[in-house]
């Protein structure tokens, strides 16, 4: 194993290291999805956590039910909530905070980012049904910020000056740094081994990439709108992202440059943040600042 990610001790002082500051306040509103030749509509906007505070991160599980980070009593942890019935259960509910849930449907669990009793930042794995204990996925490497996992290959924002892109194995003893200087939104490149994140560039430009889960090359994509934040990618390999309260696509295919999906006007006017797709591209979730 390279011996970088062996010897870090780094602590992070971010929204969610040591100092459990309550975040600001945001909601997980879900919308309908159709996509017909990576044109986007979107209806039907519901809020599904409806409360004063922090609910982030959301991350779709079977396609009817949303993994999310939850901030309550001076401490973070992941939630789900039914889709159907409203029904909210906490997943963790542990001493220590969990962030960035990523579902792992196959196995009936999820993996999160830990920040444990001395403020280390690792990833872990935790089953659905609470029954087993969680388990430490990548002992040396940290601390580890966002993360997504395709396959047998795990591909991890690691908190530094400045922050790099690390894949790792959890069956193999090996890690490699693929890049530095990106951002926070990493995704799965659906039904590929690929994954797809962002990246400042030497000019300042934040661009989508895409990296080859075998070849390990990278794709430039398309460089993200300015002031855009977080993006998701669909079924049909289209990108979506938010300016102020504007919705945005871009699809590699069809599109040169990004197109306006719809406005959410008074609804977003506080800011739009994390997406993510469902597996069978019906659902949207977005986070709204409140």
């Amino acid at each position: 194993m390279k011996t970088l990610f062996s010897c870090i001790i780094l602590i992070a002082f971010t929204s969610f290291g040591l100092a459990q500051t309550p975040p600001a306040g945001t909601d997980i509103f879900v919308f309908d999805l159709k996509e017909k030749k990576g044109k986007i509509s979107l209806s039907k906007g519901k809020n599904v956590t409806k409360r004063k505070g922090y609910d982030n991160q959301p991350a779709f599980f079977n396609n009817d039910y949303i993994l999310y980070s939850s901030f309550d009593k001076d401490q973070n942890d992941i939630m789900i909530v039914d889709l159907y019935d409203n029904k909210i259960t906490n997943l963790t509910n542990t001493k220590t905070s969990e962030y960035s849930p990523f579902p792992m449907e196959r196995y009936n669990s999820f993996a999160t980012v830990r920040v444990e009793e001395d403020g280390t930042q690792r990833l872990w794995l935790f089953p659905m049904d609470g029954k087993a204990s969680p388990q430490l996925i990548f002992e040396k490497i940290a601390p580890v910020g966002y993360f997504a996992w395709n396959m047998d290959q795990v591909l991890m924002f690691v908190l530094g000056d400045p922050a790099s892109l690390v894949l790792a194995n959890p069956n193999d003893v090996d890690d490699k740094i693929i890049t530095s200087n990106v951002g926070r939104t990493i995704k799965v490149v659906p039904d590929s081994p690929d994954f797809t994140f962002e990246r400042r560039e030497e000019n300042g430009d934040v661009m989508i990439h895409v990296l080859n889960g075998v070849s390990k090359m990278l794709k430039p994509i398309i460089k993200k709108p300015v002031g855009a934040s977080d993006w998701a990618i669909t079924q049909e390999g289209t990108y979506i992202t938010s300016v102020g309260s504007k919705l945005m696509s871009y699809n590699p295919i069809r599109d040169q440059e990004w197109q306006e999906i719809m406005d959410l006007g008074e609804m977003g006017a506080n800011g739009i943040t994390r997406m993510s797709i469902n597996g069978n591209n019906k659902r949207l979730a977005l986070v709204i600042n409140q």
